[in-house]
């Protein structure tokens, strides 16, 4: 509040970006589907006693987002308004946690103009009005980024482990960034003199993970309980298999899964291993298709805003998601992905160019991007990153687009070679979407 008090743009932008995420209510969302219909039933069934699917106890999603949507759903008493209100509330918060990561980065002018991007950024304003694990889930991290930018994880290790894992059970595919962060807290721990003796950070590790969990532990004892054994989710071996099988084009493959009998398999447990097994085994006798199948996989990860906005669009039975994004309003298409293609380009030289906690950041961007290509590719799973290739942004605003001539030989290549690859993608979506019509 000190810190609103004090700079009254920042007020302003986050007043201004509220207002806009508000009006967004008069948006009409169509029926629940998908991904979407899944968390609002988990919810349901919370209200009920239990956390069942299908009538069935389940450990297939992790629980964080079924129980903010059934808190909301207990108070309001149920409908998508009061979610997307809390949910435009919390993304003005994860606006004002990134300024707060900015600061850390950069002076307050520029950490502004970085807020500023961040809290307009069409998609994010989007996902605030969809039932989907974004907006909580970008909350959750921002705040456990916050602890690790400004180096609070080492001061606070015990709430650093509980929010870490507050996020992990929002999406269990925040697991792998742990990695980054632990080598960047090491580095830094035994860079200071007076945390770098062993026992002192051997000390900060275990508070970290008694924090962490404290929160995760009763779910696992839970399924340990109702479905046999400690486990975070059921859903990682049918990820895994989605993006690795004979059949894989990248992506969610709906006549894929349809053609396996393991998604209708009740023993969750059963299915996770079959499905796991099945996918290592595609992996180790088809090594350059699992590579081939990786780089479509990424190619997913950076394509178009269409899962922004296709999450509004109303579709026709046998009407397919592409149809749907090749009918929508070309104004629409270019307000939401201009932005994104800009600061995705602006963003990968950034990251590369000298600025403070760069390797964090890269760390956190490179174990993303590993997670996408170990499992399954879909455009809406680049949210997480957006705010990196903000900052990276804005690092190359600062430097100055000459200052790329000045580095080194390897860095000028990755950006090279980086923008060739997300010209392409956008250029072959652009090509299929909008050439190809048959």
């Amino acid at each position: 509040m000190s810190l609103l008090k004090e700079n009254s743009r920042v007020t302003i932008v986050l007043a201004a970006a509220l207002a806009v995420r508000l009006s967004m209510l008069m948006l009409d969302t169509p029926p629940l589907r998908s991904d979407s219909l899944t968390y609002h039933n988990l919810a349901l069934s919370i209200l009920t006693g239990e956390y069942s699917r299908d009538g069935y106890p389940t450990a297939f999603v992790v629980p964080g987002y079924p129980l903010f949507l059934a808190g909301i759903y207990a108070f309001s008493g149920g409908g998508e308004t009061a979610v997307r209100v809390i949910q435009s509330f919390l993304d003005v918060a994860t606006a004002l946690l990134f300024f707060l990561i900015c600061r850390k980065i950069f002076d307050k002018r520029n950490a502004f103009i970085a807020l500023v991007i961040f809290a307009f950024f069409p998609s994010n304003i989007l996902y605030t009005q969809a039932i989907l694990t974004e907006t909580l889930f970008g909350f959750a991290s921002m705040l456990f980024l916050l602890l690790l930018y400004g180096d609070d994880v080492q001061k606070r290790p015990f709430i650093s482990g509980v929010v870490f894992s507050a996020a992990l059970l929002i999406r269990t595919s925040f697991l792998l960034c742990i990695v980054p962060a632990v080598l960047y807290l090491f580095r830094s721990m035994r860079q200071a003199s007076e945390t770098s003796a062993p026992r002192a950070i051997a000390g900060k590790a275990v508070l970290f993970a008694a924090g962490a969990m404290l929160v995760v532990s009763p779910w696992l004892i839970r399924n340990k309980i109702t479905i046999g054994e400690y486990v975070l989710s059921t859903q990682g071996g049918s990820t895994l298999w989605e993006g690795s099988n004979p059949g894989a084009t990248g992506t969610w493959n709906k006549q894929t899964a349809d053609a396996n009998p393991l998604f209708e398999e009740k023993d969750e447990l059963k299915a996770d291993r079959e499905f796991r097994k099945q996918a290592l085994q595609f992996m180790s006798e088809n090594p350059a298709k699992f590579v081939e199948l990786g780089f479509r996989k990424i190619g997913y990860l950076f394509s178009s805003e269409r899962m922004a906005l296709l999450y509004f669009a109303e579709t026709q039975p046998g009407t397919g998601s592409t149809e749907a994004y090749r009918k929508m309003n070309p104004l629409l298409l270019a307000l939401v992905n201009l932005p994104y293609f800009a600061v995705m380009l602006l963003g990968l030289w950034g990251i590369l160019l000298p600025m403070k906690k760069r390797s964090l950041a890269a760390g956190l961007v490179i174990a993303w991007i590993a997670t996408v290509f170990l499992f399954v590719g879909l455009p809406r799973y680049h949210y997480v990153l957006i705010p990196f290739f903000v900052i990276g942004a804005v690092n190359l605003i600062i430097a100055g687009v000459s200052s790329v001539l000045n580095q080194r030989p390897a860095v000028k290549i990755a950006g090279a070679l980086g923008s060739l690859f997300l010209i392409a993608v956008w250029s072959a979506e652009f090509y299929l979407l909008f050439m190809k019509q048959n």
